[in-house]
Order: C-alpha cells, then sequence, then structure tokens
C-alpha cells in the first residue's frame, strides 16, 4: 500500500480529475480524504455547513475509483469547533483556562450521537472503501478538567489533591519540572496509573461508539485509525497520560493502523521510524506507516524515512502526509518531469546524479510540470519554494 492523506483544499486549487492523475501516477493505492475537519464542515451533503459547496466526497470517490484507488473518509474525531460552539458544554476543559479551544469532550454523548449519525448517514451514500479516524483521543493531559471530570477521577479512587500537586510541579512550576506526573506513572503510582486508565477508557468508549456505527452499515468497511507514534514506545507514560490513546485497547476495533511518525516534527531520524514502525506491528494490527512529507521536511528525510520503513518487515506500506504539500520528480529518458501540486511556485530544483549535480531555476508554478533535461542519470533531487526554502520532493525512479 502506498497512501496519501488529502485535504479539499487541492480539489479547490486543482481539477479533481488532475489531483488524482497526479496520484495514480506516484503510484498511490489509498487515498485518506478529509471528509469532516477541525472547523466541523463536512465535504458532502450534511444538515451542517459544507467545503465550498461542493460535493468534494462524492467527486474525489468517483475519480479515484475510476484510477483503481481506494478511497477512504477521514473524520477529525474529537475536534470540531463549529459543534463546540453550537454547543459550548461539550467542549474540552483546560486545566486552567476553561473551554478555550475548538475541542469537543470525547465523553460528551452529544457529539458520540452526532458523530454516530454523520457516518452512518455518509455511509448509506458513498460506496467508500474505508472510515479513517483521526483525533481519537486527549490532545494533552492539561484537557480533560471540567468538574463533571473531576468528579469521574475522584469516583474512581483518585486523590485529586496529589494529583493537582503533580500537575503544578509538572506543568505550572517555577519553572515547570515536565516530569513529576509521567515519572510517578513509571513508579506505578496509584492515582497517576488510575488517571491514565480512567482516560484510556474515556477513548476506548468514544473509538467503539464510532467503529460501531460505521460497521453498522458496512460490515466490509476498512477502519483505520491515525494514532501518535508515542504509542508504540515500551514507556507508555507520555501516551497513556496525554492522549488517553492505547494501542492495545484500539487494536479490536481497528483493520489498520497508521502511526503518525512525522521524523523532523521530533527531531529524530531512521531509527526512530524503525521504532515506531515495529512497535507498532507488536499489537497485531496492519500498519501503514505515517510519513512527513510537509514543511519541516525535505527530499533526504523523505527518502530516508521511506526507506527506514521499508527496512521493518511486515508493514502494510507508508503513507505521506499529506498531497498538496510535496513536489514529485519522475525520472525519464533524458533527465526528470518535475511536478509542483502544492500552493507555492517552485523556485528551483537542483537534480542530482553519480557525484554531480545541476540546477534547474524556476518558476513551476502550481500545478504545473515541466521537463528538465539532464547529461546524466538523475539519482535524486531537491526542491525549493523560495531562497533556501526547501519542501519534501519524492522521487519516482523509471
Amino acid at each position: 500500500m502506498t497512501g496519501v492523506w488529502m485535504w479539499p483544499e487541492s480539489m479547490k486549487r486543482r481539477k479533481t480529475e488532475a489531483v488524482f492523475d497526479d496520484c495514480r501516477r506516484m503510484g498511490v493505492t489509498d487515498v485518506f480524504f478529509l471528509t469532516k475537519g477541525l472547523a466541523g464542515t463536512t465535504a458532502f451533503p450534511s444538515p451542517h455547513p459544507m467545503t465550498e459547496g461542493r460535493d468534494l466526497l462524492g467527486e474525489a470517490l468517483g475519480a479515484a475509483h475510476k484510477r483503481g484507488i481506494r478511497l477512504h473518509a477521514w473524520f477529525t474525531s474529537a475536534s470540531d469547533e463549529r459543534y463546540k460552539n453550537e454547543n459550548p458544554a461539550s467542549g474540552l476543559c483546560h486545566y486552567r483556562d476553561g473551554r478555550n479551544r475548538g475541542i469537543v469532550s470525547v465523553r460528551n454523548g452529544g457529539y458520540i450521537a452526532y458523530m454516530q449519525s454523520l457516518i452512518s448517514s455518509m455511509l448509506r451514500e458513498y460506496p467508500v472503501d474505508g472510515v479513517h479516524f483521526d483525533y481519537i483521543r486527549y490532545n494533552h493531559l492539561a484537557f480533560g478538567w471540567s468538574e463533571e471530570d473531576r468528579k469521574r477521577y475522584a469516583a474512581a479512587g483518585i486523590d485529586l489533591g496529589h494529583i493537582d500537586g503533580l500537575m503544578q510541579k509538572t506543568f505550572y512550576g517555577d519553572p515547570p519540572d515536565k516530569e513529576s506526573i509521567f515519572r510517578a506513572f513509571r513508579e506505578g503510582d496509584f492515582d497517576a496509573v488510575k488517571l491514565s486508565e480512567v482516560r484510556r477508557g474515556d477513548v476506548f468508549h468514544f473509538a467503539k461508539a464510532l467503529t460501531e456505527a460505521a460497521r453498522g452499515v458496512r460490515s466490509d468497511l476498512t477502519v483505520s485509525m491515525a494514532l501518535m507514534p508515542e504509542g508504540a514506545y515500551d514507556d507508555r507514560a507520555f501516551s497513556d497520560l496525554h492522549y488517553g490513546q492505547n494501542y492495545a485497547d484500539l487494536a479490536g476495533l481497528a483493520d489498520l493502523f497508521l502511526p503518525m511518525a512525522y521524523s523532523k516534527a521530533y527531531g529524530k531520524g531512521g531509527d526512530w521510524m524503525e521504532e515506531v514502525a515495529g512497535g507498532t506491528l507488536r499489537y497485531g494490527v496492519p500498519t501503514l506507516v505515517g510519513v512527513q512529507a510537509y514543511e519541516g521536511g525535505c527530499a533526504e528525510s523523505l527518502r530516508r524515512d521511506i526507506e527506514a520503513a521499508g527496512r521493518v518487515g511486515g508493514i502494510a506500506g507508508i503513507c505521506l502526509f499529506r498531497e498538496g504539500a510535496f513536489a514529485a520528480a519522475y525520472r525519464d529518458p533524458d533527465g526528470l518531469t518535475l511536478t509542483n501540486p502544492t500552493a507555492s511556485p517552485l523556485a528551483s530544483c537542483v537534480i542530482e546524479g553519480d557525484g554531480v549535480e545541476a540546477r534547474f531555476d524556476g518558476p513551476v508554478g502550481p500545478g504545473e510540470e515541466i521537463a528538465v533535461k539532464t547529461d546524466f542519470e538523475p539519482l535524486s533531487a531537491r526542491a525549493y519554494v523560495g531562497e533556501g526554502k526547501e519542501i519534501p520532493l519524492l522521487f519516482v525512479g523509471s
């Protein structure tokens, strides 16, 4: 499998057919198409605001299937600014700042029912190949502290005075030590461990409700989940406390795991990619490794990450985040063809051979492609959107 996460904006900037032609050319087998985003708008007709007033999901699905590409409807599950603004009590509560973000509590019954209805109605109308759940987690340990949450924690036997002391030392000390509550978890502290168990239970209940809604309409559906990479580590303190997202809990619900192993964002290299991929596979779920192909990455990091993931035996493949954020170069007999699906002009490209290189100065506008001739065999390339600002480039050999 070769996947890409795709935002609807790609189809707003370019023709749908051109977007999916590029996907087929890159060898993409699976597109994870953003169907309900952070703002709460949808890419298909629903009772709520639709992106650009277009049935973008229908367009994407038709274009994908025409090219033999599977399409998964991607839902940002626990983030929905529209729903939170219309239902303020549904918002996830910050430890100090209240409901200050467009994040919905995974415990909110009204929101769970809304998401179940949205998923079910979409599946009855669109023959998508899968449903992809993102944000099935708490976003940070500082969130999940409403009065109702605190009562639940206390009912589970948690000493909130002790936990408040750990939270203060970890996040609000002068300076914060960033480790107190995580160290307590590792040392078996009852209250820290129990807090993680309650938050894990919240996330599991939410994920189970959405998964059952999907499978209740289509039993043949592929259910996939985007996961924070820390859950693949042996040390679960960070993932269990911050996110309540435990891979073992979710393994019985999903057909496919996508750990978001964005190496440059974490300041890591190939060894870390292998650790995340291998750690995810331990849970017995087919694994499509998420690779950083957006700003902050580069051609070299993209190549390295793909190669590192490929060294892990048994993975299902890789998934690039995201289509529309990286350039591509295709080797041909006379050099290469450079394509630019991004929103910015490519200012230049450096083409590398065996000990030689050539520079091509653009611009290559958004949505354009250009053939670049070389007098040597291209082995790699780098692309720049400004002087010295490199973006990821996928190099596709012949």
